[in-house]
């Protein structure tokens, strides 16, 4: 099968090294810049092409698009005219779930957009305890912290995450919001903020928070900051029978029922130790789909609800108001201005 790789940044060579390890791909890779394009071939010995031309002229049957957010647009729709399997890296947008998937359905093509995080120790062990161990869901609250003005620095202004309409902290709403809705339902209403209190490059927000009326019943909460020297990805959900915490980044998941009288701990790994296992897991699952051996778990439609939900939460910045999520809806271009 040949696969032909869109990009080659950091999730584009994390994707060229997972694929590289399956004999039964053959691989291309386009990229514009020409040092990505040497070193891709150094280390990985393969095809590169300049002109997205020439790439397609290759032939590929299937697309990997792992270029920045708000740019998968053209490509998605390229692949679908041209009858080619594609997944996506997680993006601010989903570029029209309901079309992508009545052509994806109509010409049998696999078209994944991603949700990597479903692929992760401790998220399914989660998943587990939460449809055997809480009950009903009463509330669950979800927190990231981080440092964005420590991520690529070589890259400068060029990094999408140094622009305000990509900012990462925006980015990581659907981002996390599509392995968080699998496990606790969405959002059908939604309050939002978000605001910069610390020191973001130009004027972009750093921080972002949102509360969730959910689908399933009961509340969900999530908030991202970008300003904060310590890293933090931990949650902690609450339901009719017990409670349940985790931590994505040690891998430990605590479950305490009435009848326990204290925490049941596990550990899953801590994500250093698993983060190349989860990776390499979900892009084989892409390609496995194809060759109709497994089914691919996140439709465009589930992404493209992570996506509405931020749509939503931008306009109840804005209107200091909860704001009905419209499924089909996409967020604006840019974050809207508050008054």
């Amino acid at each position: 099968m040949k696969i032909l790789q869109l990009g080659s940044g950091s999730m584009g060579t994390r994707r060229l090294r997972d694929l590289h390890q399956r004999k039964d791909l053959s691989l291309a890779m386009y990229d514009e810049r020409e040092d990505r394009r040497q070193r891709a071939q150094e280390r990985f010995g393969l095809t590169v092409f300049s002109r997205f031309e020439d790439a397609l002229a290759w032939d590929p049957e299937a697309l990997v698009i792992s270029t920045p957010p708000g740019t998968k647009g053209g490509y998605i729709k390229l692949a679908l005219e041209r009858g080619l399997h594609h997944f996506i890296e997680a993006d601010i947008w989903s570029y029209g779930a309901a079309e992508i998937e009545r052509v994806s359905r109509q010409k049998k093509l696999v078209s994944a957009p991603s949700a990597s995080l479903l692929y992760l120790p401790v998220v399914r062990a989660l998943g587990s305890s939460v449809r055997d161990q809480l009950g009903s869901l009463l509330s669950y609250q979800f927190f990231m912290a981080t440092f964005m003005p420590g991520w690529h620095t070589g890259e400068g202004q060029e990094y999408y995450a140094r622009h305000r309409n990509t900012a990462p902290s925006r980015e990581m709403i659907p981002f996390e919001l599509n392995w968080l809705n699998p496990l606790f339902g969405p959002a059908t209403e939604v309050a939002g903020r978000f605001e910069k209190y610390g020191a973001l490059p130009d004027d972009t927000e750093d921080t972002w928070s949102l509360s969730m009326r959910l689908r399933t019943g009961g509340i969900g909460q999530l908030t991202i900051t970008m300003s904060c020297p310590v890293d933090y990805r931990r949650g902690c959900c609450f339901g009719t029978k017990g409670m349940i915490t985790w931590d994505i980044y040690s891998g430990d998941l605590a479950v305490q029922t009435a009848a326990d009288k204290a925490p049941r701990q596990q550990n899953f790994g801590a994500i250093g130790s698993v983060i190349e296992e989860m990776y390499l897991e979900e892009i084989s699952t892409f390609i496995d789909a194809i060759q109709g051996k497994k089914t691919w778990p996140q439709s465009y439609a589930l992404s493209q609800q992570s996506s509405a939900t931020l749509a939503s939460a931008e306009k109840s910045s804005v209107t200091g108001q909860w704001v009905k999520v419209d499924p089909n809806a996409e967020p604006a271009a840019a974050p809207p201005r508050r008054p």
